[in-house]
């Protein structure tokens, strides 16, 4: 990898954090240029603007959210505990700031519901992927009857991730991890009640 690849790896890794916490709109380019160590020429060398660095950061964060996923349910062999797993990796967005800032699925679409249309269809795209995965995990679990087979599969989608955003998105706002604990408690009673044989 050449120099100028590592230097436009280096700026999408560090505004990745920056986008995450601070938001499209809260990021500017000098917050951008400071973090990375780099000058206006350095950047505009790689991106033509703050709009393909924040795609380009928002990509990377959501790899990162997606691998702490994949490696997170590749311990585990029954489709129910890779389930399990899920609350896992969201209590340790919350408590151990893997991702800076945290979800950046949440973060993006908050911010973006009504503001920024490419970061909006960005966030929808991943959230997409994610329901998809998680669709097809429970369909599995069906198939191999650890699940039962009158499950609402979309409905326990929306239902699983509506609990761990949530409950990541209130204990960002309160400060307190009290909030994703009770919500993936009750993913996991979900679980256990309402798809497991």
């Amino acid at each position: 990898m050449g120099k100028g690849q590592d230097t436009k790896e280096h700026i999408i890794r560090q505004s990745a954090g920056l986008f995450n916490t601070k938001g499209y709109a809260g990021t500017t380019l000098s917050d951008i240029i400071e973090r990375c160590q780099v000058r206006k020429g350095g950047i505009y060398n790689h991106f033509e603007n703050k709009d393909e660095i924040a795609l380009a950061a928002f990509d990377y964060s959501f790899a990162q959210l997606r691998n702490l996923l994949a490696e997170a349910m590749a311990a585990w062999s029954t489709r129910a505990d890779k389930l399990l797993a899920i609350c896992d990796v969201y209590v340790t967005l919350i408590e151990q700031d893997v991702c800076e800032g945290g979800c950046p699925i949440l973060n993006t679409a908050v911010e973006n519901d009504d503001g920024h249309p490419l970061l909006k269809q960005r966030a929808q795209h991943a959230m997409t992927e994610l329901m998809t995965a998680l669709g097809k995990m429970i369909r599995e679990g069906i198939e191999l009857q650890e699940f039962r087979s009158d499950v609402d599969v979309k409905a326990a989608c929306s239902v699983i991730i509506a609990l761990v955003e949530g409950g990541l998105m209130l204990s960002k706002l309160f400060d307190d991890n009290i909030h994703i604990r009770h919500c993936t408690d009750q993913v996991r009673a979900y679980i256990k009640g309402n798809l497991a044989t």
